[in-house]
């Protein structure tokens, strides 16, 4: 009897709990058939791209994958992040940016010579494109920025060591940036120098015949980061000579690059010494300086921040104010936001947050600042790249020793005389384009008098004790071509 009755209780209990399971099935049921994950008006079970918002659920493919989460999304066996046609299993390639792709196109690389008659119808960055298709659609494919544009870095490094044209390797860096799968040519165009001094050990003929326009001239920083890593591998002593090492270059745009370039090679010597880097800037002379500067503190950021993180203490002290002079501090902290902008491809508000984390105010301020003024010079890049003839030439004119008038303009410079005795400034301007000088106060009076052809120019404003320096900056925009006259005045 006793038997029955527990018997029985064990009978009643499983059906009670048959019940309480299926009630609990129909309402995970319930949950499952209105689930959506992306709330984008569309149900798991119907979202061709459940994770991903699309309420239109394109599919131009057909093969059940929308287009939102399909990185091929024309089945042409091209990644959306290369193909610029995603929605023509035609066509993937337009290298000349002509609006017309490769397969409807009869002159690929706008040469004037139809393809059916041209010996090399493809643009240089289209065949090397197809060439490392693979190895670019790894990289192109990578979520983290970061690892991105290291493995961007690695390709172009290998592809340098592979082709002869150091040119070819920077045209298809420019041609993948232009079409959204490098975020911006100027960090990898770094390694297409590095290897390229690795190949001549020598500076100037890496340099010679290269275009410092192309990718905002980080081909020319490349080169003397590698110089200048080379000698500390060697165990060389520094080389004093850096001083008189882009000479060669006065005159042209591809001069301050080099300038420039010395501050990333420094690095590259002294590692994370920053102070014997920024002291071998200061003994160079003030336009120089500001360059180099630059140059140091843009590789050095890079260094901290691929090496240590993103962190909040990471960002709060890569720039110390008690070690750095204030003008120092300021450009380590507009290059931190520099850095961050190739660290998140170029996404002002993803960029803007890292800022953020940053404890003191100015230099989180002097970071959103450096974040947005290397996008938006990016962007201006992309749209309107400058070339030799409209681009800013820095050319020092040497008086003694490291002093010098350091002249900044598009125009060329010629003929500069400087008379001491009576601090008077001549030299003549092949255009009229705006000028910029910094002079040392000890050739000049507080006021002087600027002329062009005997005419006063517009815009013309002058700065005396340029930051804290015995400095004088004088900019003027002439409204022609001519002679320039600088003349004390009482």
């Amino acid at each position: 009897m006793a038997n029955f009755v527990i018997d029985k209780k064990i009978k009643l209990l499983l059906a009670l709990l048959g019940i309480s399971i299926c009630m609990s099935f129909l309402a995970w049921s319930e949950v499952s058939i209105f689930a959506d994950s992306d709330n984008d008006g569309v149900v798991d079970w119907n979202d061709n791209c459940p994770s991903d918002p699309n309420l239109e659920q394109t599919d131009s493919d057909s093969d059940k994958i929308g287009d939102e989460c399909d990185t091929d999304d024309d089945n042409d066996g091209v990644s959306d992040s290369l193909d610029q046609f995603d929605t023509d299993p035609l066509d993937w390639a337009d290298f000349d940016f002509d609006g017309v792709g490769s397969s409807q196109d009869t002159d690929d690389d706008n040469d004037g010579i139809l393809d059916s008659s041209d010996s090399y119808p493809l643009t240089t960055s289209e065949d090397l494109a197809i060439k490392y298709m693979s190895d670019i659609e790894t990289c192109a494919e990578m979520d983290d920025s970061t690892l991105r544009l290291v493995c961007y870095s690695e390709f172009f490094g290998t592809l340098t060591e592979n082709e002869k044209n150091n040119s070819d390797a920077l045209e298809l860096s420019i041609a993948l940036s232009k079409i959204g799968a490098i975020d911006d040519c100027h960090f990898v165009s770094h390694e297409i120098g590095h290897i390229a001094y690795k190949e001549t050990n020598d500076v100037t003929k890496s340099l010679q015949g290269m275009d410092g326009t192309m990718c905002r001239g980080g081909y020319f920083h490349g080169v003397l980061s590698s110089y200048f890593h080379n000698i500390e591998e060697l165990g060389k002593p520094f080389p004093y000579s850096y001083q008189t090492l882009c000479d060669d270059l006065i005159g042209s745009s591809n001069y301050q690059d080099c300038v420039h370039g010395l501050g990333h090679g420094f690095v590259h010597y002294f590692g994370d010494d920053l102070n014997s880097s920024l002291e071998s800037c200061h003994s160079l002379s003030f336009y120089q300086n500001i360059l180099c500067v630059k140059g140091v503190m843009m590789q050095y950021t890079d260094n901290v921040l691929t090496r240590d993180g993103l962190s909040k203490d990471v960002l709060s002290s890569v720039c110390d104010l008690e070690q750095l002079e204030r003008t120092d501090y300021v450009e380590c902290s507009m290059s931190t936001g520099t850095t961050l902008a190739f660290f998140t491809r170029h996404d002002f508000e993803k960029g803007k947050e890292f800022c953020n984390l940053i404890e003191d105010t100015d230099s989180k301020n002097y970071c959103i600042e450096g974040l947005r003024l290397e996008i938006q010079d990016s962007e201006k890049y992309e749209t309107s790249p400058l070339t030799e003839d409209n681009r800013e030439k820095f050319q020092p004119q040497f008086i003694e020793g490291n002093k010098s008038i350091d002249i900044r303009s598009p125009a060329i410079i010629s003929d500069f005389k400087l008379i001491r005795e009576i601090g008077v400034i001549s030299f003549s301007i092949d255009k009229p384009q705006y000028v910029i000088l910094y002079i040392p106060s000890e050739f000049v009076t507080q006021k002087m008098m600027v002329t062009v052809n005997g005419q006063i120019p517009k815009d013309l404003k002058s700065q005396y004790h340029l930051l804290g320096k015995e400095m004088m900056m004088i900019s003027f925009v002439p409204s022609q071509s001519g002679t320039v006259l600088i003349t004390p005045t009482s």
